[in-house]
């Protein structure tokens, strides 16, 4: 029998980007966090859909740095009555560069050959 935890997660988190107008925003909010699942967070900012925004961790963790992630909004909620939205995230992961990407099919070639 496989145990799975269904515990939703929440961190205080600082949120900086640019708004929908262009405009350099930072809000402190709640990031909910259910591992596998999704990522959300309520701004009074008004995003697009696909813009970037990075999210830094305000409670600190044993061995964590406080560093900004960047995340991608991959969905965008309408307002509430309050003036905040639900965005969903999904974390950004850097991109090999050309150089790399070609050392490692350099080293995987060489594996095969």
């Amino acid at each position: 029998m496989e145990f799975r935890s269904e515990e939703n997660r929440s961190y205080r988190v600082e949120v900086s980007g640019w708004d929908s107008g262009e405009n350099f925003f930072v809000e402190k909010t709640m990031l909910e966090w259910i591992p596998e699942e999704k990522q959300e967070v309520s701004l009074r900012a008004s995003l697009r859909q696909g813009c970037v925004v990075f999210v830094r961790l305000l409670q600190p963790l044993a061995n964590s740095n406080n560093f900004p992630v960047a995340y991608q909004a991959v969905r965008v909620a309408a307002k509430d009555p309050g003036g905040n939205a639900r965005v969903r995230l999904a974390q950004l992961r850097p991109c090999a560069s050309f150089r790399e990407t070609i050392r490692l099919l350099d080293e995987a070639a060489s594996r095969v050959a």
